[in-house]
């Protein structure tokens, strides 16, 4: 039976963890890093802040509680703006990372360390992207990129004297279902684009764009922090050989578009161009200099992230399929439907249930 404690539980990814857990046969207590009073059943909510370098701002109590108790440690808090400035980045991810793990170091029960890290560490790396990659000097679209490939340089090498195991996620789009609990910066670019606020976008058709639906990515981080045979190694919890290209993305939106709202075709708006990312660029300062207020604000969202599909490359999960071969990947042609879908539904606002807004 396991104590697991969870950092950065009020996040997306961490609600979906922590209801994994606690429904889990061989978990008996989670503690929960979380600024929320309310939490489900069964969970213990504890106040920190993992930039704290003393027992990441735990009361004494809690923190000699949790340091004697806990078997496994899932590190998932950060900072996930991709519009973060350096400082804040690597405060939270590079900071907070270095913090926990010495947290953990203090331990008694010597737990297991997940670290939940970003594929995007590969930064502008073009080509096949291996589990067993970290290292490289191709530069990154952006601080948070560049201070998870940090954080992660940190887990690394702790990971001769602490069971530490790096899982790298790609695009968390939504549950396998469609439901959207949070919008991303991805959902944001989409409404863009059926509002027509975002007439280019860099790279070329062929640009992989992987994304992997949240009840999987959850359901992974958990069969590897509670399988004891697991190494201390990285793993890819991604689309892989399951991804779409940028143009079947683009004609997929358009097509749902058309579907779920068919008063959109009357409004005639045309898809994206795919240009260079120098054209791609100069349109950026462009609007920044004379655009208007809506395309101003397409373009602060889109600019940081979106130059990533200028440096084309596929993520190879094999180690994690190796590890987890019965792990069954839904299929994301089948899920961006849904998205979409759940998206028009709810306007962009998820003002009301998702649930009741995909049907």
């Amino acid at each position: 039976m396991h104590i697991v404690f969870v950092t950065g539980a009020s996040g997306t990814l961490g609600e979906a963890i922590i209801e994994r857990l606690r429904v889990h046969a061989e978990v008996a207590h989670i503690f929960a890093l979380t600024h929320r009073s309310a939490v489900p059943a069964g969970i213990e909510p504890v106040w920190g802040d993992i930039t704290a370098e003393t027992d990441l701002g735990l009361d004494a109590r809690t923190a000699e509680k949790i340091r004697s108790e806990a078997t496994i440690i899932i590190h998932a808090a950060a900072n996930t703006r991709l519009s973060a400035a350096p400082p804040g980045a690597r405060h939270a991810n590079v900071g907070g990372t270095c913090n926990l793990l010495n947290f953990a170091a203090r331990c008694r029960k010597k737990p297991r360390v997940i670290v939940l890290s970003t594929v995007y560490v590969a930064g502008r790396r073009i080509g096949t992207v291996y589990e067993n990659e970290l290292e490289h000097n191709a530069g990154f679209v952006n601080a948070y990129e560049e201070s998870k490939y940090e954080a992660e340089l940190q887990a690394q090498r702790r990971m001769g004297e602490l069971p530490v195991t790096v899982v790298r996620l790609s695009t968390v789009i939504a549950d396998s279902e469609g439901r959207v609990t949070r919008l991303a910066a991805l959902h944001h670019a989409l409404r863009f684009y059926y509002s027509s606020l975002a007439p280019m976008v860099p790279g070329s058709d062929n640009s992989p764009v992987d994304l992997v639906a949240l009840d999987y990515a959850a359901k992974a981080i958990v069969r590897l922090a509670l399988d004891g045979q697991v190494l201390s190694t990285t793993y890819q919890v991604c689309g892989g050989t399951d991804c779409l290209t940028l143009r079947a993305m683009l004609d997929l939106a358009f097509e749902c578009f058309v579907r779920f709202r068919p008063a959109w075709r009357k409004r005639a708006i045309e898809r994206p161009a795919v240009v260079s990312l120098r054209t791609f660029e100069l349109f950026v300062r462009s609007v920044e200099e004379i655009g208007d207020e809506g395309l101003r604000a397409s373009v602060g969202v889109l600019k940081h992230f979106a130059p990533q599909l200028a440096y084309p490359k596929q993520f190879d999960d094999s180690v994690l399929r190796a590890a987890l071969p019965d792990l069954e990947k839904p299929v994301i042609r089948e899920v961006f439907p849904k998205v979409v879908r759940c998206l028009i539904e709810c306007g962009w606002e998820l003002t009301r249930p998702v649930e009741l807004a995909c049907r």
